[in-house]
């Protein structure tokens, strides 16, 4: 009896994970399956969770009056043919009825005349962005009242270890531990969803972002994609600053070490507006030609816009401005060095059009799901808010179609058994040490960013030393055991990374190879494609569809 191996706990539809993705998810099961139940986890609190809590909350929103199809070329164009045409067109369709539900909600987008105040985003020509007040934390504490008021089960600091199969392969539910006393915990479901974000290696501003829910995938035999590529952006390290975008619009300007702004060199159409991408590369050529250090330079902006730029609807970001008082704003206004930063990946999980895997029952949305290599200010939320829509709408149709889910006996107590011995004799120390260790290999800009083979082979020896120090690592206490399952799965995302980065022999967005300079679309307008076989990556190439946007000529 499962009941008796741990906590069992029964639904239609599981969603796991509460950033933007999965909160639409869990909304879009419910409303689709309003009968059957559905369920909601988190490894922490729901509503204030992941990147979108502690965001802005800008985001794409395609309107009535504006031309979805040049929207969906915009974004396709953006992407330089990396991307899902077919899913994207859908994520636009429905974004202006999720405004609308928004409202309903009791989100404030603010309006002039009666229409929404939206903005351009860097990178894009015409598809524009708004953010609602409060920014991230209102947005996503808005959703989870929603979700309360609808009946959908929240689930809270649940740590997902494991993907519950059936003889078949289908994914049936999924095994996990309380995050606070250890307690095992099965959830048996009909369909399955992974909303988990992508992985910054505990370097962005949002610690949590790990990956782990991609990686369930991966071990349960989902096709992954798109690991060659990044989230590049220009940063700083004297302060957190969301709002380049702005500012350039404002005036500010990206100079290099004799006082001259460069991007007009390398972008004569976007100039400074161009994508953090497109920044990030010119960034990496003015380095190589010896002219940093570089610099935003802030001072353009006019005094009487300064201020909007030192306080935020994030709540941390105006508690930091505030706590600076004066010296933020010299900081700010003078002339800050920059640097191109690697943020985070963009592997994520392939699906279909409807947001299926290649693994029956199981779905995926948000940042795991790989509808596109770029997402551009704004529509990294925007995709999240409709895949986690359509994601939901098929866990429902295959949750009432599939009926009672099996999950074995033998796989739970296997899965219980591996998980105990995993926080037995360990240390405090362990896991530090073993993340320290990545993130010195993985962050140097000769590694992450301007990518070469020699050096990516190198790298890949000594990742295999960390990955063995990982799968040695025990953990103290049951806290120590999530981060080191987390760490792990970070391990294996820099394999995946550092593997597809040799593959694809050309230059590509945020994909820079020192060796092949060059895009080459009539090689490499291609997928890269990795499944999981015996215990290694295998990765192949497939051609991208391209039925609405078709591409350059050569």
């Amino acid at each position: 009896m499962l009941d008796t191996i741990g906590r069992l706990i029964e639904t239609d539809v599981l969603v796991v994970g509460a950033g933007a993705g999965g909160l639409w998810a869990a909304l879009s099961a419910k409303r689709h399956l309003p009968d059957g139940r559905v369920t909601l986890l988190d490894a922490h609190m729901v509503g204030r969770t992941g990147h979108t809590a502690f965001s802005n909350a800008w985001m794409v929103v395609v309107t009535p009056e504006d031309d979805l199809d040049a929207c969906v070329r915009d974004i396709v164009e953006g992407n330089e043919w990396i991307a899902e045409q077919e899913l994207i067109h859908d994520v636009l369709s429905v974004s202006h009825f999720q405004l609308l539900e928004m409202e309903k909600m009791g989100l404030v987008f603010p309006k002039e005349d009666g229409q929404f105040i939206r903005r351009p985003t860097r990178g894009l020509k015409i598809t524009k962005v708004l953010k609602p007040d409060g920014g991230g934390l209102e947005y996503c504490w808005r959703l989870r009242k929603a979700l309360e008021a609808e009946g959908v089960d929240l689930l809270e600091r649940v740590f997902v270890t494991d993907l519950a199969r059936d003889d078949g392969g289908r994914v049936t539910g999924a095994f996990g531990v309380d995050g606070r006393t250890g307690a095992f915990v099965i959830v048996r479901a009909g369909a399955t969803v992974l909303a988990t974000n992508s992985v910054t290696f505990r370097a962005g501003f949002v610690r949590d972002l790990t990956g782990t829910g991609t990686h369930l995938a991966y071990d349960a035999g989902a096709v992954l994609t798109n690991a060659e590529f990044g989230y590049l952006r220009p940063g700083t390290p004297k302060f957190y600053f969301e709002g380049i975008t702005f500012a350039i619009q404002d005036g500010a300007r990206f100079v290099n070490a004799q006082g001259e702004p460069f991007m007009e060199h390398y972008e004569p159409d976007w100039a400074d507006r161009a994508d953090v991408q497109a920044l990030s590369k010119a960034m990496v050529q003015e380095k190589k030609e010896g002219r940093t250090p570089l610099y935003l330079d802030m001072s353009l902006i006019p005094e009487e816009e300064r201020g909007q730029y030192l306080q935020s609807s994030v709540a941390w970001m105006d508690y930091f401005f505030r706590k600076l008082g004066d010296r933020a704003r010299i900081d700010m206004f003078g002339r800050t060095e920059y640097y191109p930063l690697f943020q985070m990946t963009k592997l994520g999980i392939k699906t279909d059009a409807a947001c299926r895997s290649s693994v029956p029952g199981l779905l995926a949305a948000g940042l795991a799901q790989a509808s596109c290599a770029s997402h551009f200010a704004g529509f990294h939320i925007g995709a999240c808010n409709g895949t986690g829509w359509i994601a939901g709408k098929s866990a429902a149709d295959d949750a009432r179609r599939f009926g009672g889910p099996r999950v074995s006996e033998g796989q739970a107590r296997s899965v219980k058994a591996e998980v105990s011995a995993e926080w037995s004799g360990g240390d405090e120390k362990s896991d530090d040490d073993l993340l320290r260790a990545l993130q010195s290999l993985i962050f140097p800009y000769e590694v992450s960013i301007l990518k070469h083979e020699t050096r990516m082979r190198r790298a890949l020896e000594e990742l295999d030393a960390i990955a063995e120090r990982g799968a040695r690592s025990r953990a103290a206490h049951v806290h120590g055991f999530v981060r080191l399952r987390e760490t792990r799965c970070m391990v294996e995302t820099a394999r995946l990374m550092l593997e597809a980065s040799l593959l694809r022999r050309e230059s590509r967005m945020s994909h820079l190879r020192e060796d092949y300079p060059d895009r080459d679309d009539k090689t490499w307008l291609k997928w890269i494609l990795i499944e999981k076989e015996a215990d290694r990556p295998h990765l192949w190439t497939e051609p991208i569809e391209t039925p609405l946007v078709p591409p350059p000529s050569p």
